[in-house]
């Protein structure tokens, strides 16, 4: 990633002009949308082709290294409501390709003991909060999505309230056996391990530019020349590519963490719309989640730090959806940024008015459900293949 704004003077040598590193693909962002699109850059290109990957801080520094680790299918609106707002094939499209992802990952990566990453295969629950309209719009959901061949069960009330602890803050809830929860700092260290391309970090970028029918790639330590360069910075794009600003909005996410402990939570939990989401790893510590509808206007722009308003909504929150983890001491609370986008969708393609671009960019709190099946999808198409759309866009 592009990593904080730096207004000292660099020196001679970072200044020093000198030829271009040459290679045939570069990708901008060391999270794990850059990683899965160099990952299968080296997997899929011929013989010979050179894939170089910079990173302005360490792997996964910003928001893959700060989530909670789901491998989950769907989105964070229930099915139906998607379908209202983006229309049905673009909402069927986002859940067939997050489904893709997960099998995905499982097959090349975890199931086939090629990145070990703590991966607990114990399924997602998407789970409405007691009264109002979610749980009505999860059941239609879930209704549909079977239609439709997506592997999903419906919980009710009772049964969600009996796994997750007897509180009275959930209803009914969507369940998907085949997600889970892994470590995304291992995952997005294994991909840069077994994917056979360059990565060089601490390596900031400072523009793109035009240079004789390639890009060049202006950094730290030396500049790049490409025929194609992929901006994967996500919350971030607008640094590098300034026409994003309106398209890309950074947004906050909280997370905390309890000390370890009986592990009584099995599975991934998605619940409130996607404004909640924990899980317990093997150890019992505790992840919790989200908080940031109690100050939706709050959480923008890119500092990465908790604050005490969203942490005591998340505290609150944790005594009334999962009593029996409530009062563990809680060791460590962060923030990350997230990427929004004006219809919720992502932004893949080719960047206007410079060719040879392409961004892959403003997953709406979803990369990692996504992002290893656009890395495919996005190397196939930089390769040369006629692959289409990732998403359909709306209308």
């Amino acid at each position: 990633m592009l990593g904080t704004p730096d207004d000292l003077p660099r020196s001679h040598w970072l200044t020093r002009p000198r030829p271009p590193a040459e290679a045939d693909a570069v990708v901008v962002g060391g999270g794990v949308t850059g990683l899965s699109i160099a990952w299968w850059l080296g997997r899929l290109a011929p013989a010979g082709y050179r894939v170089t990957l910079v990173e302005a801080g360490h792997l996964a520094g910003r928001a893959s290294g700060r989530n909670a680790g789901f491998l989950l299918t769907g989105t964070a609106q229930p099915f139906v409501s998607a379908a209202a707002a983006h229309g049905r094939a673009a909402a069927l499209a986002l859940w067939h390709r997050s489904r893709e992802n997960r099998e995905l990952v499982r097959a090349e990566l975890l199931d086939a003991g090629l990145v070990d990453a703590d991966f607990l295969p114990e399924g997602s629950w998407h789970a409405a909060l007691a009264g109002g309209d979610q749980e009505e719009r999860l059941a239609a959901s879930c209704e549909e999505l079977r239609g439709e061949g997506i592997d999903c069960e419906w919980r009710d009330a009772a049964a969600v309230r009996e796994a997750s602890g007897g509180g009275d803050r959930l209803g009914g809830a969507l369940f998907l056996p085949r997600d889970g929860g892994l470590d995304p700092l291992a995952l997005c260290r294994g991909l840069a391990a077994s994917g056979g391309f360059e990565v060089r970090t601490g390596c900031r970028v400072h523009a793109l530019e035009a240079d004789d029918g390639r890009l060049r790639v202006v950094a730290d330590g030396g500049d790049l020349a490409a025929p194609c360069v992929v901006v994967a910075t996500n919350a971030y794009a607008a640094e590098l590519l300034p026409g994003f600003a309106e398209q890309v909005a950074p947004r906050r996410a909280q997370m905390l963490a309890t000390a370890p402990g009986e592990r009584l939570l099995t599975g991934v939990w998605y619940m409130n719309d996607g404004y909640a989401y924990a899980r317990q790893l093997a150890d019992g510590t505790l992840l919790l989640g989200g908080a940031r509808d109690v100050a939706v206007d709050e959480e923008v722009g890119t500092l990465e730090a908790p604050t005490a308003r969203v942490q005591g909504a998340l505290e609150d929150f944790l005594a009334s959806a999962f009593p029996r983890l409530a009062g563990r001491p809680i060791v460590r609370r962060w923030a990350g940024i997230m990427a929004f986008t004006p219809d919720g969708l992502p932004r893949i393609g080719d960047v206007p008015g410079l060719p040879g671009a392409v961004a892959a960019v403003g997953w709406n709190g979803h990369g990692m459900s996504l992002a290893f099946a656009a890395g495919r999808h996005l190397a196939r198409r930089l390769l040369g293949e006629q692959v289409g759309e990732f998403l359909p866009r709306p209308g």
